[in-house]
């Protein structure tokens, strides 16, 4: 496993489209982008590259909270509004919306999802993660469902829909962007060799996931004791 550190989130959104970049070379690739604010900088900087075949991309957000697209919460409205409708080329990327936007809506859009995944597996995921160690909405290890499932946290006023770990153990390439210093403690967790645990589910991909693995961060998050450079994680 690769972990590159470094000196700024800026930094690191660069080094992320760069990657992607040639991921995407020699492919017509089936992607999963991340919801949230940390892949906001990805996004700005991959909005610019004039050098990719959109045409060729088809994206999908690797979890979405079931409400209405235009809400500022809404995974897929984040991908729309912050990377798709900013791309100036044509053809832009194809970016499918199966995901629910009222729990009435819950159980055909499962099936929409499933039917997607089952076709075709994703070839590339850029995934984040909190401050807990959850990755994708996966928020506990779970093996139940081959694609997808959909679930309420208490503390949440909606319902999640998120593809599941056993998708995910099989993608071929898997990056992950961590950036702030509110994840350093999880990613010094993550990345230990001290305990065999898979307690979180970031940890649990990145330890039994069948792709190539690498993670990307600023220095902020930087696991404690690791300086801005590239480096093989033993995992």
């Amino acid at each position: 496993m690769k972990l590159i550190i470094t000196e700024s989130a800026e930094v690191a959104g660069e080094l992320t489209t760069s990657l992607f970049k040639n991921m995407v070379a020699a492919q017509s690739p089936f992607v999963l982008f991340p919801g949230g604010r940390t892949p906001k900088v990805f996004f700005e900087n991959l909005s610019k590259q004039k050098d990719i075949s959109w045409g060729n991309i088809t994206i999908m957000a690797t979890d979405e909270r079931v409400m209405p697209i235009h809400t500022l919460k809404s995974n897929t409205g984040l991908i729309k509004k912050e990377l798709v409708d900013k791309i100036k080329s044509n053809p832009k990327p194809k970016l499918l919306n199966p995901f629910p936007e009222y729990d009435t809506n819950i159980e055909n859009a499962m099936t929409d999802i499933n039917h997607i995944l089952k076709s075709k597996l994703p070839d590339i995921a850029i995934l984040g993660m909190g401050s807990d160690g959850h990755t994708a909405g996966i928020f506990k290890v779970e093996h139940k469902t081959n694609f997808s499932y959909y679930f309420k946290n208490p503390e949440d006023a909606f319902s999640r829909v998120a593809i599941s770990m056993k998708t995910f153990l099989k993608i071929p390439q898997l990056v992950f962007l961590v950036l702030g210093k509110e994840k350093r403690e999880m990613l010094t967790k993550v990345i230990s060799n001290l305990s065999s645990k898979n307690d979180v589910p970031m940890k649990y991909l990145l330890r039994n996931g069948m792709g190539v693995k690498t993670i990307i961060c600023d220095i902020d998050a930087a696991p404690i004791g690791y300086n801005v450079g590239e480096i093989e994680v033993p995992f």
